[in-house]
């Protein structure tokens, strides 16, 4: 196993949270985030909530 990514939090809380859900999204938005490429998520989530990816 390999670490792809890290942040860090001021408080536990919020990373467990954070952890939590990222552990429900898809691969394309958990690679988006490995890739420093954050400013494609709110693309990703409206692509998945009209269908048109799997």
């Amino acid at each position: 196993m390999k670490l792809v990514f890290n942040e860090v939090f001021n408080d536990v809380n919020q990373a467990i949270a954070f952890e939590k859900q990222v552990k429900g999204w898809r691969r394309e938005k958990k690679e988006a985030i490995i890739n420093g490429t954050w400013n494609l998520l709110p693309e990703l989530a409206k692509a998945k909530n009209k269908g048109l990816l799997p």
